[in-house]
């Protein structure tokens, strides 16, 4: 449940950023057309003969494709020397402007296989908004608001199309790079396809979207067992690997103590899990009206992203024996406290 696109997918692509992280390897700011999310970070590798660029930013508008270039420019590339794109996973932000990088530059596409949480919404977006409908209704979704929990116009607009990887992603995989090899860790939660990228001998790693420096989750819901599981695994795995330089997240600035951030996240699940238990404590109800007790004021755009964090922590509970999911007489489900 991704939810609806922002009023205009225009960006200023002078607003794109380079930084220089290390000989070799740099950081591309690129703007984003979201009121609550103002950048996506990429990164490009130097390779042997070119680069090997890391996400690629958003679709829905030709300015991104302006910014990308512009960021590319900044230090010394331009998207001809692309030889290799990696998606961190496919969500617009990071993998919406891939068809056409792969284009203009004949780069090699890798990511993960698994994509069907977000290109089902490009590939048969009918199909998609019609389920979405349903559930909204059966979780207490007010006839007003109903159309933006069915939109599925980021899936078909902030993607130029659901491209397959050349290369599927798997753990152990290596991306060659003249820094080295960068070693793919599977890592889902954030969505079932989401990969970070190691450089062992530099104690360097690529997050993507599994930890920034501040808690603001998001789990893909409806294509693995408990996301929110998923997350807390996959933030084990990152730990157990450390400790590292620097780590590069997909949003935000780069963590030097990753250890702290990565416990940051586990507090942040771990309250965000206790106020779903408060909330459905005050009285038995559906996924909307609990999202509106946890989060409080949303806008609409907002309380669809917020319920379907909300959604990985009723699983999350159910599946823990915490939570009991009633169905009513008319279809709608509400929420109580187990026992």
């Amino acid at each position: 449940m991704v939810g609806p696109p922002p009023e205009s997918w225009a960006i200023e692509p002078d607003l794109a950023r380079t930084f220089d992280i290390a000989p070799g390897l740099w950081s591309f700011r690129l703007p984003l057309p979201w009121p609550s999310i103002t950048h996506v970070n990429a990164y490009a590798i130097e390779h042997e003969d070119g680069i090997v660029l890391v996400d690629c930013g958003s679709a829905g508008d030709a300015s991104h494709r302006g910014a990308i270039v512009a960021a590319l420019g900044l230090a010394g590339f331009t998207i001809e020397d692309v030889r290799v794109l990696v998606g961190t996973h496919t969500h617009s932000d990071h993998v919406g402007l891939a068809a056409w990088v792969i284009e203009r530059s004949g780069a090699e596409f890798w990511m993960h296989p698994d994509t069907g949480h977000f290109y089902d919404g490009t590939r048969e977006p009918e199909r998609i908004a019609a389920a979405r409908e349903r559930r909204s209704r059966r979780e207490g979704v007010p006839e007003r608001v109903l159309e933006f929990y069915a939109d599925v116009r980021e899936e078909t607009d902030g993607v130029l199309g659901a491209v397959a990887p050349d290369r599927p992603l798997a753990g152990g995989v290596k991306i060659e790079s003249k820094l080295g090899d960068w070693e793919v860790i599977e890592t889902p939660g954030h969505c079932p396809t989401h990969v970070c990228l190691v450089q062992r001998d530099r104690r360097l790693i690529i997050l993507g979207d599994l930890v920034a420096s501040a808690f603001s989750p998001w789990f893909d819901y409806g294509y693995s067992a408990d996301p929110v599981a998923e997350y807390l695994s996959s933030l084990d795995t990152i730990e157990a690997l450390g400790p590292f330089s620097l780590a590069l997240p997909g949003h935000g600035r780069p963590i030097e103590n990753l250890p702290e951030a990565i416990a940051l996240h586990r507090r942040g699940v771990a309250e965000r899990l206790e106020q779903t238990l408060a909330a459905i404590a005050a009285g038995p109800t559906g996924a909307y009206e609990l999202t509106y007790r946890v989060f409080g004021d949303l806008d609409d755009q907002a309380g669809v992203w917020k319920m379907t964090e909300i959604f990985g922590y009723l699983k999350h509970l159910r599946l823990a024996g915490k939570v009991t999911r009633d169905e009513d007489m008319d279809g709608t489900f509400s929420y109580r406290l187990a026992g």
